[in-house]
């Protein structure tokens, strides 16, 4: 399996289908599936996780980088603690996705921060694309505060992607690693 980047703390590195049991952990969980876009069924079963993940690991053999589902994995235990995704979002085609899901048991430690934060200098270091995007569906608080800690920018609601309201955030290459603006109350922060 190879390793895609790394953290301190963590390893973003290839899916195998050795992992049903830890991947069913995040995409078995309805607390995660719940939010995922597009929109997915939990995962009922081991043998359901293996066969998706059969899937992803052979999808991923066409896919041109930086596109990819990788596990991502705590260095120091060597546990399955998330995942991350990125990939083209619909229907045009044109807007380049981040996507991170963890565990509940993996929540409240920065891990999707941090895996996110080391895919995207990945990404941006292939040349190919030189923005990212992530969307989120409005009542997932988690996400939208992940988005902004990864220095990504409120840009707006739609339902252009995945039919499903949502709210969008983009980073531009130029713009990772760049202190960000204090912080103001979006719409979606108001509303809470």
């Amino acid at each position: 399996m190879a390793v895609i980047t790394e953290s301190d703390r963590l390893v973003v590195r290839e899916w195998t289908e050795a992992d049903a049991d830890a991947a069913l952990a995040i995409f078995g969980s309805i607390e995660v599936a719940r939010w995922l876009s597009p929109a997915m069924h939990q995962v009922p079963n081991k043998a359901t996780m293996r066969l998706l993940l059969r899937a992803w690991i052979e999808a991923g053999r066409s896919l041109v980088p930086p596109a990819g589902r990788w596990a991502v994995v705590s260095k120091a235990d060597g546990e399955v603690v998330g995942g991350l995704t990125l990939g083209l979002l619909p229907p045009y085609e044109e807007d380049f996705e981040i996507g991170w899901q963890l565990k509940p048991a993996a929540w409240g430690r920065g891990f999707a921060t941090e895996a996110s934060h080391a895919l995207m200098h990945w990404a941006f270091a292939t040349g190919t694309i030189d923005e990212l995007y992530a969307v989120a569906r409005p009542q997932n608080l988690r996400a939208c505060a992940t988005a902004r800690r990864l220095g990504m920018e409120w840009v707006g609601e739609t339902d252009k992607y995945y039919g499903l309201a949502m709210q969008v955030y983009r980073i531009r290459a130029a713009e990772l690693d760049v202190a960000p603006l204090p912080e103001r109350p979006s719409a979606i922060d108001r509303t809470v």
